[in-house]
């Protein structure tokens, strides 16, 4: 009898365990739900506040960027080739937070000494910079605004004007 009150005294135990676990998953869940939010919200006030307009849903907040199972050689720019024939080694660079390439835009911009009131669209995708020998993929945002079109360097946060 001892030994069936002891089971279960552990089988409750573990459940209790369980739950509180459970709790504290979905508690953190939340928690970087929460500050993902504000993340985009700061990121458009920050535009704002700068004068530029930007709809929610023009910047690619679920990046194909930080999506594992996203083919890189679909996500090429126009005007990006990778060269064929040999190549030695392939090479996919990282790219910053959504958030954080909102604000490299804009500082970006006043670099170049451009100002733009909105952003039209922003496709994502993948230019080839390396060597012709060596495959080296760089996450590029490219912008459309209402004076032209830049490209973001999602990887080191630089902006180039495009023609």
């Amino acid at each position: 009898m001892e030994r069936a009150k002891l089971k279960l005294t552990v089988i409750i135990l573990l459940a209790l365990l369980n739950v509180f676990l459970m709790s504290l998953v979905l508690s953190q869940n939340l928690q970087s739900r929460t500050y993902e939010q504000d993340g985009r919200t700061q990121a458009l006030a920050y535009l704002n506040d700068r004068g530029i307009q930007a709809e929610e849903d023009v910047i690619p907040w679920e990046s194909v960027f930080l999506d594992a199972k996203a083919d890189p050689g679909k996500l090429l720019l126009e005007e990006s080739l990778v060269p064929q024939g040999t190549v030695s080694s392939w090479e996919i660079l990282s790219t910053r937070q959504p958030e954080t390439l909102v604000v490299d835009f804009v500082r970006g911009l006043s670099d170049l000494g451009e100002i733009c009131s909105r952003i039209v669209s922003i496709a994502e995708g993948y230019v080839d910079t390396g060597d012709g020998s060596r495959v080296i993929l760089t996450p590029m945002w490219q912008i459309s605004t209402d004076v032209g079109s830049y490209r973001l360097n999602c990887a080191t946060g630089e902006v180039t004007r495009q023609n």
